[in-house]
């Protein structure tokens, strides 16, 4: 049975649902298993009037609701609480906040793979990434991503591309998204408190490991990918891998990403 990496169809369409965001998850774990979430919910004040945020009962101008962020930490796993809010500078162009969560143990800890479109929205816990951690002289942090089976195989003639297809013709049309989504940046990043001894994490860096890191600044650049990414279908990650490598988006879809740190 096949295994198909779904990470780079649920980052597709996030970016059709969500532009004008700067969105990201940063975890710290420390050597015990203990740490922090960081999430960052950013969008550009003169779009914040197209996501209907008074209909959900949001009126806060940073989109800041604590009930929320409370329910939201014990989604995420027995012993995570929220701790505080930081709401974005007023003088900013854009409104929005980081959110701070403790945990206590990193192995009971879940978290989605992509940040918040919306603030409060339902997210399905499915998708969610988990961990596992063993304690040590040397820790080991396990980042497991869930993965979909396909049980289909598909014909070229299934699908229908004329209709499927949200191909953008225009090209005045491509220019005015280009500049919507050029300030579009999603990420989820985890941080090691302390010397990565041994990982095989595709994105490393000192203690910093990327599981998604996405500026779409630099997807806006190339005409061929960014309407690619913005066509509708599901992208097959090795197909665009290169591409996005060398503009530096990261997206590691490996099923188990090991750490192992002092």
């Amino acid at each position: 049975m096949k295994k198909v990496l779904y990470l780079l169809p649920l980052i597709t369409a996030v970016i059709l649902l969500s532009s004008c965001l700067s969105s990201g998850i940063d975890i710290v774990v420390n050597k015990d298993g203990s740490g922090e979430i960081i999430q960052t919910f950013n969008v550009q004040k003169e779009y914040i009037a197209f996501m209907n945020l008074g209909e959900q009962g949001i009126t806060d101008p940073n989109m800041i609701d604590r009930d929320a962020l409370t329910a939201l930490a014990s989604q995420m796993g027995d012993g995570v609480t929220f701790s505080k809010v930081e709401p974005v500078s007023g003088t900013s162009a854009y409104a929005g906040y980081k959110a701070y969560f403790k945990f206590t143990d990193i192995s009971k800890v879940q978290t989605s793979p992509m940040p918040m479109t919306t603030p409060g929205e339902e997210i399905d816990s499915s998708d969610w990434i988990s961990f596992e951690f063993k304690k040590g002289g040397t820790a080991k942090l396990t980042i497991i991503s869930p993965q979909e089976e396909d049980e289909m195989d598909m014909d070229e003639g299934d699908f229908d591309s004329d209709s499927d297809s949200l191909e953008m013709e225009d090209e005045g049309m491509v220019d005015q998204l280009k500049q919507i989504y050029k300030t579009m940046h999603f990420w989820l990043k985890i941080t090691v408190n302390g010397n990565i001894s041994n990982t095989n994490a595709l994105y490393s860096e000192g203690s910093e490991i990327s599981i998604i890191d996405m500026n779409f600044e630099k997807v806006v650049e190339n005409d061929q990918l960014f309407k690619h990414m913005t066509s509708g279908e599901n992208p097959d990650l090795e197909e665009v891998r290169d591409q996005l490598e060398k503009i530096g988006v990261k997206v590691d879809d490996q099923e188990k990403i090991e750490v192992s740190f002092r």
